[in-house]
């Protein structure tokens, strides 16, 4: 069954249903694995996110369980509170947008990375302890299931999971965010307020959120987030280790580019995939 929508849906008439007094609503055109809305209406401004493809679907519904089951106080930051409507037996998102800007925006050069190692450090550790009753995969599951979404563009190798799998067969698997990035954390007034986008929340070493970060940060935060993650956690990070996790996320990356490329054109890539 399909549970996902397509380019054509009245996604105007669908968020019109939903909300009063809709002032305006704008499509974000970099949502990769949703189509984005940002909508403002009477009460304020909303996100609505509705899937692209059956995969995604399922892991919506699992993240707005998720969210819903979760001590938020616990973490430490905001967290989205998302409310999981359907229409025509499809589901999707609205929440109330939080307050901030993406760090994938913001000036590396203008914040206090040290601070900033600090919270998202502590937000990892916060995370770790939160109790959730519902199960989960790990986070090498997780990206084999999302690599049948991807080998529609072209053969997908899974021998370049091998160093995530490897890592969670040696045990010590905690609660992950599973795609911690820049994109995912907000900031607001030069903190660290929220994080966003849980969709592949899973279970996994602690050093694979690390190592998805470290991926995508600007160079000013990479060495005092790896000092801090090293404090945090009472750990010595292999260097090795961490470049080979890298590997993972850059290959699961440039495959699922390849499948946007072919079945989403209209989505816009940030530069380094253009």
């Amino acid at each position: 069954m399909r549970k996902f929508f397509v380019s054509s849906d009245d996604f105007f008439y669908i968020i019109k249903t939903k909300l009063k007094k809709v002032k305006s609503i704008r499509l974000i055109s970099t949502g990769w694995t949703n189509f984005v809305f940002e909508v403002k209406a009477k009460g304020g401004k909303y996100i609505f996110r509705f899937p692209r493809n059956n995969f995604f679907a399922e892991a919506l519904e699992k993240e707005c369980k998720f969210l819903r089951l979760i001590d938020k106080k616990g973490v430490g930051f905001k967290l989205p509170t998302l409310s999981l409507c359907q229409y025509k037996h499809r589901p999707y998102s609205m929440h109330k947008a939080l307050r901030g800007k993406p760090l994938s925006q913001c000036d590396a050069k203008k914040l206090n990375n040290k601070k900033l190692a600090k919270d998202i450090c502590k937000f990892m550790i916060n995370l770790k302890n939160v109790k959730v009753d519902m199960p989960l995969i790990t986070t090498g599951d997780f990206l084999e299931n999302l690599s049948h979404v991807s080998e529609s563009a072209g053969k997908y190798d899974l021998s370049k999971h091998m160093p995530l799998v490897s890592l969670e067969n040696e045990g010590g698997l905690v609660l992950c965010h599973g795609d911690l990035n820049p994109g995912n954390i907000l900031i607001r007034r030069g903190k660290m307020v929220a994080v966003l986008d849980f969709a592949f929340v899973s279970i996994c070493s602690p050093l694979d959120d690390l190592a998805r970060l470290l991926s995508r940060c600007s160079s000013e935060l990479k060495q005092p987030l790896l000092f801090e993650f090293e404090r945090s956690f009472n750990i010595q990070v292999s260097s090795s280790q961490l470049e080979a996790l890298t590997g993972v996320w850059d290959y699961v990356e440039e495959r699922y580019v390849a499948y946007i490329r072919k079945a989403h054109p209209d989505i816009v890539l940030p530069e380094k995939f253009s």
